[in-house]
């Protein structure tokens, strides 16, 4: 099992239009974006984000899962789909740094194991917010910088340590999820 891999593919971008439309269309609450139970620190994590529950719009993103999930060199054991995060990063220095998407319910003996960005922004419409992978190779730190465009539906585990970094103009947009499953063993 490859938990360095990541899987990037691409949604029709006339398909992505009216999901978009649709989750506008949503009664929606925009909120400042902290990290782990309820931490805000701008400097850690400048954003906005309203979830989105709708039906629709998580079958959507659970087709998109089940389909990445299929690679041989993964096959997680995958039981349950988040709620989806519908984030917003704007140009006056948006951003998310290093961290994984790591969630351990010790209880239901359940974990996160596949987290996912679907990029909603043209690239003409931001400027910055470059998503980067870091990650321990040959004793050294690597990054990679993966360029997201509209469409764009990246997949990856969530125990891989990423960051989105600040957006200098614009409005950088994305539908963010993660998958659950049994603990690993």
């Amino acid at each position: 099992m490859s938990f360095l891999k990541y899987k990037k593919a691409k949604i029709p971008i006339d398909q992505l239009d009216q999901i978009i439309e649709y989750i506008d269309n949503l009664d929606l609450k925009w909120e400042d974006s902290g990290f782990g139970e309820n931490t805000f620190d701008k400097n850690y994590r400048f954003s906005q984000h309203v979830w989105v529950k709708d039906e629709f719009v998580k079958k959507f993103v659970g087709t998109q899962f089940e389909s990445a999930n299929s690679d041989p060199e993964w096959w997680f054991d995958l039981n349950g789909l988040e709620d989806i995060q519908y984030t917003k990063y704007d140009g006056t220095g948006g951003h998310y740094n290093w961290h994984n998407d790591e969630v351990i319910d010790s209880e239901s003996r359940v974990c996160r194991k596949l987290s996912t960005t679907i990029m909603l922004s043209n690239s003409d419409e931001y400027e910055g917010g470059e998503f980067q992978f870091r990650s321990l190779g040959r004793g050294d730190i690597e990054y990679e910088t993966i360029t997201l465009e509209k469409g764009d539906f990246l997949m990856f585990p969530s125990l891989l340590n990423h960051r989105v970094k600040p957006v200098l103009k614009g409005t950088r947009k994305v539908l963010v999820s993660w998958a659950w499953g049994p603990l690993f063993r």
